[in-house]
C-alpha cells in the first residue's frame, strides 16, 4: 500500500479528509514552533508583501472603475500607495497560483472554474475544526501582519515627509 515514513500512516487507509486533517495539524505545529520561526518570518514578509500590493492593485482598479484614475492625486497618496511594479504583478500572480495549489486544487492552477472554487471551499470547511486548535496563535500572527503592514505603509509616508522636508 502507499505508507508516508513522514506522516506514519497507510494512505490508502485514509479518506482525503482525514489526511487534508493531519497534515494541516503537522503543519501548524510546526509552522507555529520554535523550530519553524525562520519559516515563520519569511512566510510573514511575503504575506505582508502580497496584502499591500493587492491592495494598491485593488485601489487603483476602484480609481479606474469610477472613472477618477486621470485625477491629480496629492503627493502623499501616490507615496503611500504607489503603483504596481511589474515585479509586483508578478507576485500578487504567483501568489494567487500558489495559494491554490497549497489549497490542492492543481487544476485551477491552470484553468480555476467555479466547481474548483466551490471544492475547495468544502475541503477549508471541513478543517475549521483543525485550524480552531491553532486560533491564539493564528490571532497573534495576524496581529503581526497588520503591524508589518501598518510599519510599511508608516515608512512610504516618512520616506515622502523627510524627501519633502530635505528637498525645500
Amino acid at each position: 500500500g502507499r505508507y508516508s515514513d513522514t506522516l506514519g500512516i497507510n494512505l490508502r487507509d485514509e479518506g482525503q479528509s482525514e489526511r487534508d486533517e493531519r497534515t494541516v495539524r503537522e503543519a501548524l505545529r510546526f509552522f507555529f514552533s520554535t523550530e519553524g520561526y525562520v519559516f515563520r518570518e519569511f512566510i510573514l514578509e511575503e504575506i505582508v508583501n502580497f496584502v499591500d500590493a493587492s491592495g494598491r492593485e485593488a485601489t487603483q482598479e476602484v480609481l479606474r472603475a469610477l472613472g477618477l484614475s486621470n485625477l491629480p492625486m496629492p503627493s502623499f497618496i501616490r507615496a503611500i500607495s504607489p503603483s504596481l511594479s511589474d515585479e509586483d504583478k508578478r507576485m500578487v500572480q504567483q501568489m494567487r497560483r500558489l495559494s491554490a495549489f497549497l489549497l490542492g486544487d492543481f487544476e485551477s492552477v491552470i484553468s480555476p472554474s467555479r466547481d474548483d472554487l466551490q471544492r475547495n471551499s468544502q475541503r477549508l470547511r471541513q478543517l475549521i475544526p483543525v485550524v480552531r486548535e491553532y486560533a491564539p496563535e493564528l490571532r497573534q500572527f495576524a496581529t503581526l501582519l497588520g503591524v508589518r503592514l501598518s510599519e510599511k505603509a508608516l515608512s512610504r509616508g516618512l520616506n515622502w515627509a523627510s524627501g519633502r522636508l530635505v528637498t525645500r
